[in-house]
């Protein structure tokens, strides 16, 4: 179905489709230099008994283009995709995060339980311990004087980033044949994405409040890890306490798959969301 296009006050874009109906609306949040595109297996498969929304941040598919833009910027627009969403549809919305979605997702639901529904998270990003990132303090001057070769190679699009960011998207993949049609979108977001990436993992993160948001997510929750994603370290805390926060509302599985797994792996994706929507969200 044909989607529509909104455009947040901030620089963000909204897409909606489906139906309406009594089914719960689903609002789906992508990760670092995803887009609609990271969803389409599941936006094809749920139009069909709901509405659906996709957002976009800005720099992102039909988002307002930007030079820079990062993970407090990040926020600011999936808020306003939330409050878009709600305003619409005049009833809870439920968030599906992938990566640093899921992080904007758990963000988001720790900070309105009233307008969130439900939460599934891919394979999401989360802060260990609830640290803030690195605080490298008096060394950022060194920081950004030894990455700032790699990072105007990301900005103009070098040959060193492509390289880089190919081999990195390569490890987000188990089926090659589904990741070289994502690579195509991915590609177009290197040069917007990956020079904050780079200093926001050694400087810490700013415009963000990361803390470990588990301990205050009162919505029913579905985490899915792949089993060839690398933040299994990560994960052991996330799912301690959501299990214990929600005990019988909380879902958790591991299927084979790599990071992008809603495209690595998109029946089972799709089927598991549609189940946990279904049985836990729309009730």
């Amino acid at each position: 179905m044909r989607q529509a296009e909104l455009q947040l006050p901030s620089g963000g874009a909204l897409h909606d489709g489906g139906i309406a109906t009594e089914a719960t609306p689903v609002l789906f949040l992508h990760g670092v230099g995803g887009g609609a595109w990271s969803w389409a297996p599941q936006r094809d498969a749920l139009e069909a008994s709901r509405r659906v929304y996709i957002w976009e941040a800005r720099g992102h598919g039909a988002a307002a283009r930007v030079e820079d833009a990062g993970l407090g910027d990040y926020f600011i627009d999936a808020r306003e995709a939330l409050g878009a969403v709600i305003a619409r549809e005049r009833q809870p919305v439920a968030i599906v995060g992938h990566s640093m979605g899921g992080l904007l997702g758990l963000a988001l639901a720790a900070e309105n339980a009233a307008g969130v529904a439900g939460l599934g998270l891919i394979d999401p990003v989360y802060p260990e311990g609830g640290k803030s990132g690195h605080d490298v303090g008096p060394f950022k001057p060194l920081v950004r004087f030894a990455l700032g070769p790699l990072a105007r190679s990301f900005a103009h699009d070098g040959r060193i980033a492509r390289r880089i960011a190919r081999w990195t998207f390569e490890q987000s993949f188990e089926d090659r044949a589904n990741m070289e049609e994502a690579w195509q979108q991915q590609r177009t977001q290197i040069p917007i994405e990956y020079p904050r990436m780079i200093f926001e993992a050694f400087e810490g993160v700013r415009g963000f409040p990361t803390r470990a948001f588990a301990r205050e997510i009162a919505s029913p929750t579905f985490l899915l890890y792949g089993s060839a994603a690398k933040k299994k370290p990560r994960s052991a805390e996330l799912v301690d306490s959501l299990r214990e926060r929600l005990a019988d509302e909380f879902v958790y599985d591991v299927i084979p798959g790599g990071h992008y797994l809603q495209l690595d792996r998109p029946a089972a994706v799709t089927e598991r969301l549609a189940s946990f929507l279904r049985d836990f969200v729309d009730r």
